[in-house]
């Protein structure tokens, strides 16, 4: 895999927190597991960086959250 094919995966990780398809508890066990499989098969793979990148809208979300349980 390229370092495209990341991106692309992380975008549609993270499109998937953004639009409440996966709460946050789902969203960070998704991402972990694809981080997992993804760096067995590359070495090379930056697993903190794709966490990152595919959990950008994450805070906003559980802030979000937090402010409709008040």
């Amino acid at each position: 895999m390229t370092r495209k094919d990341y991106i692309l995966i992380a975008n549609s990780l993270n499109s998937l927190i953004a639009d409440g398809t996966l709460s946050p508890h789902d969203a960070i066990v998704t991402v972990e597991r694809i981080a997992g499989s993804l760096r067995y098969e590359n070495p090379r793979f930056n697993r903190s960086k794709f966490y990152d990148a595919a959990t950008v809208d994450l805070p906003r979300i559980e802030s979000e959250m937090e402010s409709a349980h008040v």
